[in-house]
């Protein structure tokens, strides 16, 4: 067992330049058995964060050593596995992208085609769907936080400001991650073209159910219809999703989902000239409300 440990400042300096020994000494001083043997065998079919959880029921770190498992999982499994991304590794490769972007956006040089070559480097080493995959995504989510939204509403920026081939391969970037995305964000990119008609058509295809679609997907996809203004399409498909994802428990979906609408007849006077519309939004809204409270809407 390695008597090597890390020192108090690794949170600022990183645990990059920290020997295995010292990371696997500082893990087994505070309550962890690990070698290296022990996390290859966890590594193999697990992500940081569910390595980290195990940690945590036998950790007596405090202070500036509370945090340390996640840290410490995550540096190892790029020590190790070093073919295989972990969230924290991707979600910094994100966050890289949209800074760069920015820069371009204001008009100021920036190297954002090879920062987008990583992305899709990486993001092609991921599983395919599945358990593992899915837990995967809910890590990276949660590294993400505020850079989400951004990033989800990076190609459209691109695009506007004349980057259509970049604000493309972000697209495909973002529909290769996020599986449940497949065909809307391009779709959305095609709208916003000029190409309307097509990438409504798209979207509305999209937002209606059909086999082996996810109503993430048609979630997504009305999401899309939202943001295009596009009245008729959401007044089609909308009340059903909301049907749809309550059939299926899925309360926190309809809530968005009709919260969505909501908003859309507080602001579209041709949706409001459909009394029967209306009275549908209205009563689903409260169902919603009684299902999931309010949460500041």
């Amino acid at each position: 067992m390695s008597t090597e440990r890390v020192d108090k400042q690794w949170k600022t300096k990183g645990l990059s330049g920290y020997s295995t020994g010292a990371i696997l000494g500082t893990l087994n001083h505070y309550g962890v058995k690990a070698d290296e043997a022990s996390f290859k065998a966890l590594g193999g079919t697990q992500y940081p964060m569910q390595i980290a959880g195990e940690w945590k029921l036998a950790w007596k770190g405090t202070g500036p050593f509370l945090p340390f498992p996640y840290a410490a999982a995550d540096e190892l499994m790029r020590r190790f596995f070093p073919e295989r991304v972990t969230p924290a590794h991707l979600a910094e490769k994100i966050v890289t992208v949209l800074g760069r972007a920015s820069e371009l956006l204001q008009g100021k040089p920036a190297e954002v085609e090879p920062a987008v070559d990583e992305l899709e480097k990486l993001v092609a080493t991921l599983p395919a769907p599945s358990e593992t995959r899915t837990l995967f995504t809910s890590e990276l989510v949660g590294f993400l936080d505020r850079f989400a939204e951004p990033f989800e509403q990076l190609p459209s920026a691109l695009q506007r400001a004349g980057h259509a081939a970049l604000a493309q391969r972000v697209a495909t970037s973002q529909e290769n991650l996020f599986p449940d995305r497949k065909g809307v964000v391009t779709a959305l990119l095609e709208a916003q073209a000029g190409a309307s008609s097509d990438g409504l058509a798209k979207l509305s295809a999209l937002v209606s159910a059909a086999p082996g679609r996810t109503i993430f997907t048609r979630y997504w996809a009305l999401d899309a219809l939202s943001q295009l203004e596009a009245i008729e399409p959401l007044k089609q498909h909308g009340l059903t999703l909301f049907d749809d994802a309550a059939s299926e428990n899925r309360w926190p979906l309809a809530d968005s989902v009709i919260h969505l609408m909501a908003r859309h007849l507080e602001r579209a006077p041709a949706m409001k000239g459909d009394p029967a519309f209306v009275e549908g939004v209205v009563s689903r809204f409260e169902e919603a409300h009684r299902k999931v409270g309010h949460h500041g809407h």
